[in-house]
């Protein structure tokens, strides 16, 4: 059975080298480059001050805008790594998008081998530093795969919110461990009842010296070890 992940809208609120304020595709490069010369500043009350703010309605696009990128790589699995025995590969052919619909990120049902597919987008920019971020979205209620709202820039730089639909009542709220011989920061929160039948908002804060998590525009938890530092993408 196919595993379908929905995102019918991405609000992000990015604190980058620039910003763009319109989402309009043929404007959304030059716009963000615009914004070396000129300053634009967007203030979220009890958050901060932001140089970017983007909205993705997924359901009014036919192809994905110019600010983000559909995945196309692959991970060799370690091999001292019992958790993640496969290789993985995230391919564009997993990513769905057709106008009027949420767009969906598939993990192809049935597979036994390496490297096991899977779906990813991200930003086209990795020069993100500090963000406020909500993600609207339905989770697949077959067990088995794992969902992920996330900044990264390396292993040891990132802070995430996972869904795993093998643990349908809980949310994992992390920042990745810093260093090689860091702990990871992180804690567990109850997941919304209904979250495979409806859509929810889920928000990451990640701001200077602090993660902080939301569920339906509800406070859930908040981290402060292993924060990212460095600028990368979401």
């Amino acid at each position: 059975m196919t595993k379908l992940f929905g995102l019918p809208v991405v609000v992000a609120f990015l604190a980058a080298s620039s910003s763009a304020t319109s989402l309009n595709e043929t404007e959304l490069l030059e716009s963000r480059a615009a914004a070396m010369k000129k300053s634009c500043i967007i203030t979220l009350p009890g958050v901060g001050r932001f140089n970017q703010y983007v909205k993705y309605d997924f359901a009014k696009w036919s192809k994905f805008p110019l600010g983000l990128s559909i995945s196309n790589y692959g991970i060799t699995a370690d091999p001292e790594d019992e958790e993640h025995p496969f290789d993985q590969f995230y391919g564009p052919k997993n990513v769905v998008l057709k106008r009027g619909r949420p767009l969906q990120l598939r993990v192809p049902g049935g597979q036994t081998k390496s490297p096991i597919q899977g779906a990813e987008f991200t930003t086209a920019y990795d020069d993100i530093l500090f963000a406020s971020v909500r993600t609207v979205a339905k989770v697949s209620y077959v067990p088995g795969t794992c969902h992920g709202f996330f900044f990264y820039k390396s292993d040891t730089q990132e802070t995430d919110i996972e869904i795993r639909t093998s643990f349908p009542s809980t949310l994992f709220l992390t920042n990745q461990k810093s260093s090689p011989k860091a702990s990871a920061s992180t804690f567990d929160t109850k997941s919304p009842l209904d979250m495979t039948s409806d859509f929810h908002e889920y928000r990451l804060d990640w701001l200077k010296g602090v993660t902080k998590f939301y569920v339906d525009g509800k406070f859930v938890g908040s981290l402060k070890r292993n924060v990212p530092v460095q600028p990368g993408k979401g």
